[in-house]
């Protein structure tokens, strides 16, 4: 983005770039990713505070997009299963408005973040990323249900 900003002021002002404008290119860019709605809040969730919001009985909609038979070999308790590859079809049946807090999981992490853009693309406006994914919950001797 803010290569893009730059990009502009080097074609209004050729040959000014300066420090100033820089400058104002990082508080634009900045403005325009809050605008965005990208927020502290759609940062990755850590796993210890995915666990104690759950204990507390403030959990986020918890969405598994690994497959079905990874899903049944152990999952975090509580999470809906939608695999990452039919989501952008079968997102109606997470069953929550728009604006709620769910968090995404799988493996490692990538379709984790590829279901974090599908969801975001859908109108979703806070998707999470579990930090470390279900290998992070797992070496943290986390409990999983069956």
């Amino acid at each position: 983005m803010i290569f893009k900003v730059l990009a502009v002021l080097q074609r209004v002002a050729p040959g000014r770039v300066t420090v100033s404008l820089v400058f104002k290119a990082v508080l634009i860019a900045g403005w325009w990713l809050a605008s965005a709605g990208v927020a502290a809040g759609d940062a990755p969730m850590d796993a210890a505070q995915l666990l104690e919001r759950q204990q507390a009985g403030q959990a986020p909609v918890l969405l598994d997009v690994r497959h079905a038979d990874e899903y049944a070999d152990g999952h975090i308790a509580g999470a809906l299963n939608i695999p990452v590859e039919q989501l952008a079809s079968r997102a109606g049946a997470l069953g929550v408005p728009r604006d709620s807090e769910i968090v995404v999981y799988c493996v490692s992490g990538k379709r984790a973040a590829k279901a974090q853009q599908t969801l975001d693309a859908l109108g979703y406006s806070h998707v999470r990323v579990l930090d470390g994914s279900l290998n992070g919950w797992r070496q943290r001797h986390l409990p999983l249900a069956h």
